[in-house]
C-alpha cells in the first residue's frame, strides 16, 4: 500500500537573507544535510521522483527569481515563510523522519529555525479532487513541459537525438501523459491505473484521447523564465515555461475519473520538469456549469475593457 505523506513547514530565518533564485534549496539543503531515506529521495536524479519540495511562500506568493538580471530575492529576519514536502512512499516510519528535521539550522543561506506546522498521511488509492466536468488548474509555479513527453513508446530510445525544446501552453497531451507516468512510477503494482500491467502505452494513449476530451473554456497564460541554478561555469541556468491557469470541460465521464486522480497527485507532486525543487505546482479549483461559463464571461468582457 502507497501512502502520500504532506508536510507543511514553517521557515523563519534568523537574520536578513538572501535567498537562492529557487528558494526550495533551503529546505532541500536542510533534507539533504539530515540524511535518511527522504534525503536519498532529494539527491535521486530518477526521472519521476516520488517527491516535492515546494519554494518558500510568503502572503501565498512564491519566492521566485524570474529576472536574470534584478535584484536578487531576499526575506527579513524574523519572518515566517510556509514550504511543503510532499511525498509517496510504502513506508510510514517516514513520519518519524520528517518530524526529526524541527530546528535551527545554518545553510549557505543564512541561519533558519523550521518548524512543522501540519503533517497529513493518505493512502494513494483515496486521492481524489471530487472534480467535475468543469475544472479549472491554476499553474502557481513555472511548469515545464517538453514535447518529447508524447514520444510513441517505440521511438523513446531517440528520444536524446532530438533538441530539447519546451512548450510555453499546457497541452492536455503532455500533462496527463507526464501525470499517469507519474503515478504509475510511484504507487505500488496494484494501484497502478488503469492496471497493474499497465507500461507508457497507456500514459500515451490516454495524452491523444486528453487532447480530444478536454476543451479549452478559458484560459490566461504567461510566459516564464525561471532562474533554476548556475552551471560548471558558474553561469545561470535558465529555464522557460509558464504560469497562469486554463478551464477546461471534460466531455468523457470515463476519463473524468482518471483525471480527478492523476490532478489530486499533481497538487501535492506537481507536474513536468524539475518538480523536486518546486517548480510545476499546482492547484485546482472544480465549477458547475454556469459558474463556469459565467467566469468565463466575466473574465472576457474585464479583457476587453
Amino acid at each position: 500500500m502507497s501512502y502520500l505523506i504532506s508536510c507543511r513547514f514553517i521557515v523563519v530565518p534568523l537574520s536578513d537573507v538572501i535567498l537562492p533564485p529557487l528558494s526550495s534549496k533551503i529546505v532541500k539543503f536542510i533534507v539533504e544535510t539530515r540524511g535518511g531515506k527522504i534525503s536519498v529521495l532529494s539527491k535521486s536524479s530518477m526521472p519521476f521522483k516520488p517527491l516535492s519540495i515546494s519554494p518558500l511562500f510568503l502572503n501565498d506568493r512564491p519566492l521566485i527569481s524570474y529576472n536574470v538580471s534584478g535584484s536578487p530575492l531576499t526575506a527579513v529576519g524574523g519572518t515566517p515563510l510556509i514550504a511543503y514536502l510532499s511525498l509517496i512512499s510504502t513506508e510510514y516510519s517516514l513520519i518519524d523522519e520528517l518530524s526529526s528535521l524541527e530546528g535551527v539550522y545554518d545553510t549557505p543561506y543564512g541561519k533558519f529555525r523550521i518548524n512543522i506546522d501540519s503533517l497529513d498521511i493518505i493512502e494513494v488509492k483515496d486521492l481524489s479532487l471530487g472534480l467535475s466536468r468543469f475544472f479549472r488548474i491554476d499553474f502557481i509555479t513555472p511548469t515545464i513541459l517538453t514535447s518529447k513527453y508524447m514520444l510513441p513508446p517505440t521511438l523513446k530510445h531517440k528520444s536524446r537525438l532530438l533538441p530539447e525544446r519546451y512548450r510555453l501552453i499546457p497541452q492536455p497531451s503532455l500533462i496527463f501523459s507526464y501525470l499517469l507516468r507519474l503515478w504509475n512510477s510511484v504507487v505500488s503494482p496494484e494501484e497502478r491505473i488503469p492496471n497493474p500491467e499497465a507500461d507508457d502505452w497507456q500514459a500515451y494513449k490516454l495524452g491523444r484521447l486528453s487532447d480530444i476530451i478536454l476543451v479549452e473554456i478559458d484560459y490566461r497564460l504567461r510566459p516564464t523564465s525561471v532562474v533554476i541554478g548556475k552551471d560548471e561555469k558558474g553561469n545561470l541556468r535558465v529555464a522557460k515555461g509558464f504560469r497562469g491557469w486554463v478551464s477546461y470541460e471534460c466531455i468523457s465521464n470515463k476519463l473524468l475519473k482518471i483525471y480527478d486522480k492523476l490532478l489530486a497527485l499533481a497538487t501535492y507532486l506537481g507536474v513536468g520538469r524539475s518538480r523536486g525543487i518546486g517548480l510545476g505546482l499546482v492547484r485546482v479549483k472544480t465549477y458547475n456549469i454556469e459558474r463556469a461559463y459565467a467566469s468565463s464571461a466575466s473574465e472576457y468582457t474585464s479583457h476587453s475593457q
